[in-house]
């Protein structure tokens, strides 16, 4: 009975590092998710910043063409040019974000657990549950609205650049641009950002989903974690 006892005991011990290892390599992701949502106002700043500066570029172009005249191949020319911004300020703010996230360390935890069933608990008694859930509130809200930013930007890019592709195609066709209106290139934007980022679109749903189960359940494990009388 003993050598039993023993044997279960070695086993949930085991059980019990296992599932401190994956604990803490799910709180790594929600270090990344933290990162990334302080970092989120830059990128917002730089992605709207781009936005507003074509928009300001745009209405400026407009302008200049009801004084100086300007022929449809250069207005076509300028507006491709204007278009690189945003897609600029995307790049460049993906590319910060992807940064923030990529200067995070991983698996600092792992050689203190390698100690077994002591340190593992160690971890647990040790960690601040309180600290622990309002991370992963806030990294699962910046990370969603960096998803709605990021993909509200692929949608005003895609509405200019149908918008400009289209005119640039009636005017060749019928020497005329202009034949179909804004709301148009807006539905059919809708549709192409959606084919492009649906899988992203589906993983970001599933990683705020998993995210709220974790802490739902971490929530209950520290409740049932401050209960328990531990013996070593």
């Amino acid at each position: 009975m003993s050598n039993k006892s023993a044997a279960n005991s070695i086993l949930t011990e085991e059980n019990v590092v296992a599932k401190v290892a994956e604990l803490m390599e799910t709180l790594d992701h929600v270090k990344k998710y933290n990162a990334l949502a302080r970092s989120f106002k830059k990128f917002a700043l730089i992605v709207l910043s781009s936005i507003a500066i074509f928009l300001a570029l745009g209405a400026s172009l407009g302008f200049l063409n009801l004084v100086v005249t300007l022929d449809r191949p250069q207005i076509f020319l300028a507006s491709i040019l204007l278009l690189l911004v945003p897609i600029a300020g995307v790049i460049t703010g993906v590319l910060f974000i992807r940064r923030r996230i990529n200067s995070i360390k991983e698996g600092l935890w792992k050689e203190e657990l390698s100690n077994g069933f002591p340190s593992a608990l160690k971890i647990l008694l040790d960690m601040d549950w309180d600290e622990t859930f309002d991370e992963i509130s806030s990294g699962r809200v910046g990370y969603a609205l960096y998803g709605l930013l990021k993909t509200a930007a692929y949608w005003i890019i895609t509405v200019f650049a149908l918008g400009l592709i289209g005119n640039l195609l009636t005017f060749i066709i019928f020497g005329k641009a202009g034949l179909f209106g804004g709301f148009v290139w807006a539905l059919f934007s809708i549709l192409i950002v959606y084919l492009i980022l649906r899988n992203d679109l589906s993983r970001r749903y599933n990683e705020i989903r998993s995210l709220d189960k974790l802490l739902w359940e971490l929530r209950w494990f520290s409740l049932e974690l401050r209960r328990a009388e531990f013996q070593t």
